[in-house]
């Protein structure tokens, strides 16, 4: 499957240069929350400020006392440690059609991903969801933060098989109940859910304080309605539900307008609330998507 590109030596040579986007905490103040957990004050001064009644006395600038008669306060930029959860929709949608290869594009990308924000020592993790049985299954990787345990992380992507609904929201209260920092959730899904579903989940995220990106994975196949022919019997991957249908022309542009009516409201949900939205659409663009799509977006840098 396409997930063992991600590991790859020539192919992690093109993602040395990158780093994710990440909108890291500024200069320290008291009573600002900021977002990540501090690394210690091994941190560089960045501006000056007027000292005030209750200031921390230690900050105190002395030279400019010297020169100028003025008691000023340092103020310092934060190195902050971010924890990233590559999150992975691994319910039965993603498995078909089976000549796309959507959960091999998803896990290749939430690989990628870890591994770019794996540059700067960040806590990274994938984690993979679906409901099995009526219960949500997250099964989630150890957190790595350096690049020579990226490796680590390819026996549990490996391991990875769709089945089950997708169930997004249910997913996120799987998440959150982990009481983690807020830091970096990047999902990776076909959204082949209610709107309602996925805009509760993401809107929790961001009212828990992480920084949300959405990347939609679709196939060329679903997208574009390439089917041959004919009379098919369907039957629902998550659901179980059979039905029959007449597959043509006219069906085919119908399958393209419900692709595109579904990625222009994800869309649209995202840019409204400022999350990073981009589309991944077939197993052959994962380079080009890495190296040019993400970049221009900011999702990577």
């Amino acid at each position: 499957m396409l997930e063992a590109r991600a590991f790859e030596p020539e192919f992690l040579k093109k993602l040395d240069r990158l780093v994710l986007g990440i909108k890291r905490a500024r200069t320290v103040r008291s009573g600002q929350r900021t977002l990540g957990r501090v690394q210690g004050l091994g941190i560089e001064p960045e501006n000056f400020r007027e000292y005030n009644e209750g200031d921390d006395l230690r900050f105190l600038d002395w030279n400019t006392y010297a020169r100028l008669d003025q008691l000023s306060i340092r103020t310092f930029r934060a190195e902050r440690q971010i924890e990233i959860t590559m999150l992975v929709d691994a319910s039965a949608s993603m498995a078909f059609p089976e000549a796309d290869d959507k959960l091999g594009l998803a896990l290749a990308l939430a690989a990628s991903l870890a591994y770019v924000g794996m540059s700067d020592n960040d806590a990274v993790r994938i984690a993979a969801f679906a409901m099995r049985r009526g219960n949500m299954q997250l099964d989630s990787s150890p957190f790595h933060r350096r690049r020579e345990s990226y490796l680590d992380f390819r026996p549990f992507v490996s391991a990875i098989r769709t089945g089950g609904e997708t169930r997004l929201g249910a997913a996120v209260d799987s998440l959150l109940h982990q009481r983690r920092p807020a830091g970096i959730v990047i999902v990776v899904s076909d959204f082949l859910v209610t709107r309602t579903d996925y805009e509760d989940a993401l809107a929790r995220l961001l009212a828990a304080r992480h920084e949300v990106k959405v990347i939609q994975v679709l196939g060329r196949i679903e997208s574009t309605g390439s089917y041959p022919p004919g009379l098919y019997r369907v039957r629902d991957a998550e659901t179980g539900g059979v039905r029959e249908t007449v597959f043509g022309p006219e069906a085919a542009a119908a399958c393209r307008r419900k692709v595109d009516k579904l990625a222009q409201a994800v869309r649209g949900f995202c840019t409204q609330r400022g999350i990073a939205y981009t589309q991944a659409f077939g197993a052959h663009n994962l380079e080009s998507f890495m190296e040019r799509e993400l970049p221009a977006l900011g999702i990577v840098r």
